[in-house]
């Protein structure tokens, strides 16, 4: 079982991919991840 489902990884990765967020860390904050 992983921590995270793939729906969440997905909505992670493609926001990170779009550059709307400013940089991994951002995303990172965003989610608490």
């Amino acid at each position: 079982m992983s921590k995270y489902s793939f729906e969440f990884k997905l909505k992670v990765v493609k926001e990170y991919m779009g550059g709307e967020t400013g940089g991994y860390k951002s995303v990172a904050k965003k989610y608490d991840i």
